[in-house]
């Protein structure tokens, strides 16, 4: 299914209007004589997410924007951690009102992640943290991320910077109290690999909150499946313990696949799971727990979708970095919204708005052109 003109028409004349609003927020104060507004100052950020170019960019092509000098400067000193928070959280509850109304309920499926934007500057800078060589660097701004899930598309509702991943618990906490906030209530958590924590795990068992998380094959996991006949198995009560001593059990579930090698012969694979979910939402079948894990795959597509709209940027001030990788989840999410809009049927929602039509109807609006007249 393709979009039809009078779609097209509608997008070109509400994109404005949505980039608008989004950027509608005070950011930060200013002085009674300034010369710009915030929103002026934002508008050129969420118009360099939604053309993936600089706020240099913007600045120079838009009449009537402020010099991006002033933009940077602003963003530089005036701008707090708390601040970006606080507006990312006030622009998601607007699409997590729709993302409610449209789906008729308020129970989600959550993935957790974080992803990176490499780093090249001075290794003296507390917004960044190490990571497995890429890009010509190992250094990289990290960001926690948390998503719901739907059929058909994702939503980042909630990013922060990530210090580190000694406390893992605490930043799926601030994710989980944000959710409980906005009236969300997870039906299951959805765990990259690098999520595995005794002090999680306890606390979400503790909370009866159900998660997957795919499993680490060390030498306990080796040992244990080395005399297993038939799969998939379920090891209830796995044990885990963190540097204190202190244990969790909860359930480690392995399955077996084949997939034909370059040689022609079927080679063996083993891939586990940890859950705490109860048995008896999979024990006739256990391959649902890949089938559930399954669902998350689509995030990782998602954040080479947010990457898109992402803003070309040098700057190693973090606290501006994490505007920037805010405000481009926004802009990703207006994009999910506006194609929301247009699905007749949310049991068939599927993306029909191209991300190049956003940016061809970002371009317009940053040089001053009618979006309507050029469609």
């Amino acid at each position: 299914m393709s979009m039809g003109d009078t779609k097209l028409k509608k997008v070109a004349a509400a994109l404005p209007g949505k980039v608008r609003k989004l950027a509608n927020y005070e950011l930060f104060e200013l002085g009674k004589n300034a010369r710009h507004k915030v929103r002026e100052m934002l508008e050129a950020v969420f118009e360099a997410a939604l053309n993936a170019t600089s706020v240099e960019t913007v600045c120079e092509l838009k009449e009537g924007s402020p010099s991006a000098d002033t933009v940077r400067g602003h963003l530089d000193w005036k701008v707090s951690l708390d601040a970006v928070e606080g507006m990312m959280r006030d622009r998601v509850k607007w699409f997590i009102t729709l993302l409610k109304r449209r789906f008729g309920r308020a129970e989600f499926e959550i993935a957790i992640d974080w992803t990176d934007e490499p780093y090249y500057g001075n290794k003296n800078n507390q917004f960044i943290i190490g990571m497995e060589p890429k890009a010509g660097t190992c250094w990289a701004y990290e960001f926690f991320t948390a998503s719901l899930l739907v059929k058909g598309g994702r939503l980042l509702f909630f990013a922060y910077p990530l210090y580190g991943r000694e406390n893992l618990l605490y930043y799926v906490n601030r994710a989980l109290l944000f959710l409980k906030e906005l009236g969300i209530k997870p039906s299951l958590l959805l765990f990259d690999r690098g999520f595995r924590s005794t002090d999680l795990f306890a606390y979400l068992k503790d909370e009866k909150i159900p998660f997957i998380t795919p499993a680490v094959q060390d030498s306990h996991f080796e040992r244990c499946v080395a005399s297993v006949k038939k799969f998939p198995v379920r090891f209830n009560g796995w044990q885990m313990q963190n540097g204190d001593k202190e244990t969790v059990e909860i359930d480690l579930i392995v399955q077996e696949e084949f997939s034909e090698g370059k040689d022609g012969k079927l080679e063996r694979h083993l891939y586990g799971f940890y859950t705490n979910l109860p048995g008896k939402a999979y024990e006739d079948n256990a391959d649902l727990i890949s089938e559930f894990y399954g669902k998350r795959w689509g995030i990782e597509t998602a954040h080479r979708c947010e990457d898109d709209f992402r803003i070309k940027s040098t700057s190693v001030n973090g606290i501006a970095r994490y505007l920037y990788f805010a405000v481009s989840s926004l802009v990703y999410n207006l994009w999910v919204y506006l194609n929301l809009l247009f699905c007749k049927n949310v049991d068939d929602f599927r993306i029909i708005l191209k991300k190049d039509v956003m940016r061809l109807i970002g371009s317009m609006l940053v040089m001053g052109r009618s979006c309507l007249g050029d469609l």
